[in-house]
């Protein structure tokens, strides 16, 4: 309990505090370099404060120069962060249209070009979707759950199709990784963070260039075999 109380007072805090430095930085100059190194370092530090370790397998498959949409499974709240820290890209995000009501957090959400999708209204999220592949073809990397919420059970849930219609429209390879252990450490809905180690393994890319929309279920059972291929089923 005190490790998380200390970890989130520390994100709030530096948020606040280099939050706005960062956000001036990136409007007068035009390059989000140095608000992602801003937010590499408050990971880091809550990740040393909470006593999570992240063990990384698969990187060497990721080639320079390339872009590509990362999909994982979603065991918790610490999946995100995790991912946004490990792979050495500055990667952008599908996030939950919620998230824009965030204070400073929305505004650097923008800067970056997070892309929200507003689950509620189905041609809102397809135009976030667009969006998000107007932003691949720019050459910018992309995360995303395509469960779309966390597992409650551990259990590999049902993938929602939007973010392979992104790939697609993008021509940009997908990669799947596998999360295992970030549940343990902290469940949905838990306050408490535990120490301990999660593993990410990065499966082989996997092309979509060239597919159709057609062709976007090819896709989705290939890159769901891959995440369940070193998942472990820990149901507790």
């Amino acid at each position: 309990m005190l490790r998380a109380t200390a970890a989130y007072a520390f994100v709030a805090i530096y948020v606040l505090v280099m939050g706005p430095v960062g956000m001036v930085w990136t409007a007068i100059s035009g390059n989000t370099t140095f608000i992602y190194r801003l937010a590499r370092t408050c990971l880091a530090v809550a990740g040393w404060i909470s006593g999570i370790r992240v063990r990384i397998r698969g990187l060497e498959k990721i080639a320079p120069g390339q872009n590509y949409l990362f999909l994982s499974n979603h065991q918790g709240n610490l999946d995100g962060p995790i991912l946004f820290y490990s792979i050495n890209r500055d990667l952008r995000a599908l996030i939950k249209q919620e998230m824009m009501r965030l204070p400073i957090l929305s505004i650097v959400f923008r800067q970056v070009r997070f892309v929200p999708i507003d689950r509620s209204d189905p041609a809102r999220a397809s135009d976030g979707i667009d969006r998000g592949a107007e932003h691949l073809r720019m050459g910018l990397s992309f995360f995303a759950f395509p469960e779309g919420t966390r597992s409650r059970n551990g259990r590999l849930g049902e993938f929602k199709k939007g973010v392979f219609v992104m790939a697609i429209k993008a021509g940009v390879p997908v990669v799947p990784i596998t999360i295992n252990n970030s549940r343990k450490l902290q469940p949905p809905g838990s306050y408490r963070i535990r120490p301990g180690t999660v593993e990410l393994d990065l499966h082989d890319p996997i092309p979509s260039q060239g597919l159709s929309l057609s062709e976007r279920d090819q896709l989705v059972e290939m890159t769901r075999a891959a995440i369940a291929s070193s998942l472990v089923q820990d149901f507790r």
